[in-house]
């Protein structure tokens, strides 16, 4: 499949049944919830959509800064004529007090945001959910022609001709 085609697939909604909600907290009080996709659906999603072997995920650096753990993940997709690569960070609290560890949530950070990158899972990131425009639907300013100085237009230079018939 061409990377277009891939990307194209990457950016349609991704299936209820693949969305959970997760609390949210500021100063460890609950602020309320937000939608997410775990990562191992993620990566169920890559396999389907971009096939076997269509994709790839490496985690380039892991850095301790104060009490975070921050890690970069790049994420590569292959179609049959190119492909292409994002990456992201995640980060979580090195005592962290949720599920999983520090290194698999910051992981699982990352990844999330390089799929979204890719425009998967991309409208769970909105927070009013407008729909993106699609490639042609942008109302672009008209073109217009600049000629050099004594020179005409295609279309002048048939005008004329015909003329001369």
């Amino acid at each position: 499949m061409l990377l277009a085609e891939i990307l194209e697939n990457l950016r349609q909604p991704i299936a209820p049944q693949f969305i959970s909600q997760k609390k949210t907290f500021k100063n460890k009080k609950p602020t309320g919830s937000v939608d997410f996709v775990a990562w191992y659906d993620l990566a169920d999603l890559l396999d389907d959509l971009c096939g076997l072997g269509g994709w790839e995920w490496l985690i380039i650096d892991t850095q301790q800064i104060g009490d975070r753990l921050t890690l970069t993940g790049s994420l590569t997709i292959h179609g049959d004529d190119r492909s292409l690569t994002r990456q992201a960070t995640g980060t979580e609290d090195i005592d962290c007090n949720s599920y999983g560890d520090p290194s698999s949530n910051a992981e699982a950070m990352a990844l999330r945001r390089c799929c979204a990158k890719f425009g998967l899972g991309r409208d769970l990131w909105r927070k009013n959910k407008p729909q993106p425009l699609k490639m042609g639907q942008r109302q672009e300013p008209e073109k217009q022609t600049v000629l050099a100085p004594g020179t005409i237009s295609r279309e002048e230079w048939l005008k004329r001709k015909q003329a001369k018939s």
